[in-house]
């Protein structure tokens, strides 16, 4: 990051830190920042994502508030969350190891983490899913114009689930399984990578991290974990195919959009946007929706 050490000093008074690049994810870039014996992670996304960036800030400064460990930000000397005319925040380090998601106790320590967000976060009834990713998943988007399939794809998600009253509450958004870092000292779970957070369907969350477990019998344990533990009945889990097809459609729209605007950011190339939208394709068809 340009000038991170002058930003570091002029608005976290941090004088003298050490930075070293993490890499990036496909929004965002990171670097460990060293200073004093403490460590923090500085973190920074494009112009057109800071709203979502300052969203995310405020909503793990009050998961942490709350006690769960979400790399909360800390605040600039003036005291902002995020330096928003730069894009960057300054997070806590969360000290662990990233989960796999390949065991039945890393799943369920992925559920309880999850669950804990969702019940603190405030359940309650929601608006309509209509209200719910209304950018990325509509049937107009001009990416859905260079892939025929994408549009009557999201038509037929949107008619699925629109009409639908479930449990709104904070989500992650995004919970992979690289999201989770756990500590064996303490046996705590911490939820980190917070930009894309907000407020909505509680199982839009759950059938994101069933996507990346790969599907609901592998993902069992953490079903399981999630049931007894999360803020939702049975006679919710019900739609959770049809929040599947919801978040499959949005990895599909996702990568459309990257192919779109060339977007190569946290990859090698273009090559990696067209295997996220052929998975997204290939996810869709398996759950009943003709994607061409």
């Amino acid at each position: 990051m340009r000038d991170t050490p002058e930003l570091l000093r002029q608005f976290w008074a941090l004088d003298g830190a050490g930075v070293t690049p993490l890499g990036g994810g496909m929004n965002s870039e990171t670097w460990l920042v060293e200073h004093e014996g403490s460590t923090y992670v500085a973190k920074r996304v494009p112009t057109t994502q800071v709203a979502e960036l300052v969203t995310g800030c405020e909503i793990a400064a009050a998961l942490a508030q709350a006690g769960l460990v979400t790399g909360r930000p800390l605040p600039t000397t003036d005291g902002r969350l995020v330096l928003t005319e730069h894009g960057v925040a300054l997070l806590e380090h969360v000290a662990g190891r990233q989960l796999e998601g390949e065991t039945d106790d890393e799943q369920r320590s992925i559920a309880g983490t999850l669950a804990a967000v969702h019940v603190t976060g405030g359940p309650a009834a929601g608006p309509s899913t209509a209200y719910f990713m209304a950018d990325w998943l509509s049937p107009h988007l001009p990416e859905a114009e260079a892939h025929r399939w994408l549009r009557p794809v999201i038509e037929a998600v949107r008619a699925e689930t629109d009409p639908l009253t479930v449990t709104w509450s904070v989500v992650h958004n995004d919970p992979a399984p690289e999201a989770f870092l756990h500590n064996d000292t303490t046996g705590v779970t911490g939820l980190i990578d917070w930009s894309g957070a907000t407020r909505g369907p509680v199982l839009y969350d759950v059938a994101s991290a069933v996507m990346y477990l790969g599907g609901p019998d592998p993902a069992s344990a953490f079903l399981g974990a999630y049931r007894a533990q999360g803020p939702l009945g049975s006679d919710e889990l019900q739609w959770l195919d049809a929040f599947r097809r919801f978040r499959w459609a949005v990895q599909a729209a996702y990568f459309a959009w990257r192919l779109a605007a060339n977007d190569l950011t946290g990859i090698a190339g273009q090559a990696e946007n067209e295997k996220g939208l052929a998975d997204a394709r290939r996810g869709l068809s398996q759950l009943g929706l003709d994607a061409g």
